[in-house]
């Protein structure tokens, strides 16, 4: 299909056009574009929709290659991935549409690839395939030939990432958008101000940070590009880079925030929940733990996802927790003593219970680390009850 296809349709075809315009802003002018009643056959999904970049990445993978929107059995593929990106949501379009037709127009480019509109497109093709064939078209306006990639994202990102838009885009795609932008040479207060919605240069800015760590983070497993891998911890990658800005403010030596870095990244992988791994901020800015801390680190370097999943899994069968876990968990407890260092009370009732739990026939007691700590134990002990004062 082609540009002089598509006109030629049209001329053909003048009952296409219908008494609709989509309106939107085109380097920098209002422009109202006339609506046309498009076959489907005549326009393509656009692969570089950003409401399903992470999940595409994943299709690229598998398929070794990069899919052909022309072919129809890679069109039926991205309809696939389209359409159940969010079931509910697509039956809920599909109802409607079947019920009252398709109320918003697309946009698409003079040549037929998708702007705005690729899940409707995939909700037609749907209906389509159930034997109503009456909704094999889709209204769009058909932007001009002389845009740019820069013009393109700011009209589908315009668009798609306004905060009041019904569908929100996935977290990690919302920052491959970002991203996307930014190569199509957009500075980060171009973006904030094409996105409708009230994004600030300053929210942008720290996003795109979020992006880089994440990036970091699949260097450090070795699977990089895979962003599938930071869905449903993108959370953990907003608290790591508030945490290393507050932790820059105390002017680290040469290489901790690296070391820091690298250990944040370890304990996303082993599973540290979103609520305690903000307590890093803390154990950072205290010096004692922040010693403990860095122990860490030799548990913390750059391995493949495989090997360190398979770690993890002989950790939570034999100890509970991965060593790097263990360690942070261990500088929890010290953080707490230390906010508990007025009130003696409570931390020796907190040390007999931990004290009651082990057991004694357990066989890592005759390590001589084990036998160190315990002389550790009794000598301050020792050391406290020659401070007690007799009535």
């Amino acid at each position: 299909m082609s540009a002089a296809s598509i006109q030629e349709y049209i001329e053909d075809n003048p009952e296409c056009r219908i008494p609709k315009t989509v309106p939107l802003v085109l380097q920098g002018q209002r422009k109202d574009l006339p609506v046309y009643r498009l076959p489907l056959e005549m326009t393509f999904y656009n692969i570089k929709n950003g409401r399903f970049a992470t999940e595409y990445i994943e299709i690229v993978k598998e398929e070794g290659r990069e899919l052909d929107p022309a072919n129809p059995a890679d069109a039926k593929k991205i309809q696939e991935l389209l359409f159940n990106l969010d079931l509910k949501a697509s039956q809920i379009l599909q109802r409607d549409i079947q019920k009252n037709g398709q109320k918003d127009p697309g946009i698409i480019t003079h040549n037929g690839f998708v702007i705005n509109g690729n899940r409707r497109r995939s909700v037609l093709e749907e209906l389509v395939s159930l034997g109503q064939s009456g909704f094999a078209f889709i209204e769009v306006g058909i932007l001009p030939p002389n845009v740019s990639a820069k013009d393109l994202w700011m009209i589908e990102a315009g668009i798609q990432l306004a905060r009041n838009v019904q569908l929100s885009y996935e977290p990690i795609n919302e920052l491959l958008k970002f991203k996307e932008g930014i190569d199509a040479g957009l500075s980060a207060i171009e973006i904030a101000e094409a996105i409708y919605g009230g994004f600030k240069e300053e929210e942008i800015i720290d996003k795109l940070e979020e992006y880089k760590l994440i990036s970091k983070y699949l260097h450090f497993i070795k699977d990089p590009e895979n962003f599938s891998k930071a869905k449903g911890i993108h959370e953990h990658f907003t608290y790591l880079r508030k945490i290393l800005v507050a932790f820059r403010k105390n002017d680290p030596v040469p290489n901790e925030i690296a070391n820091a870095t690298y250990i944040g990244f370890q304990l996303i992988h082993d599973g540290v929940p979103a609520r305690d791994f903000r307590k890093i901020k803390d154990i950072l800015a205290k010096d004692e733990v922040r010693q403990e801390f860095w122990e860490a680190l030799e548990h913390s370097q750059p391995e493949h996802a495989s090997e360190k999943m398979r770690k993890k899994r002989e950790a939570e069968e034999n100890y509970g927790y991965t060593a790097s876990r263990a360690i942070f968990n261990n500088c929890v407890d010290s953080l707490n003593a230390l906010k508990d260092a007025e009130n003696p009370e409570k931390l020796l009732r907190r040390a007999l219970k931990n004290l009651n739990a082990i057991d004694e026939h357990h066989a890592s007691l005759a390590q001589p680390k084990i036998a160190d700590m315990i002389n550790e134990a009794v000598d301050i002990l020792n050391n406290l009850k020659s401070q007690l004062r007799t009535p």
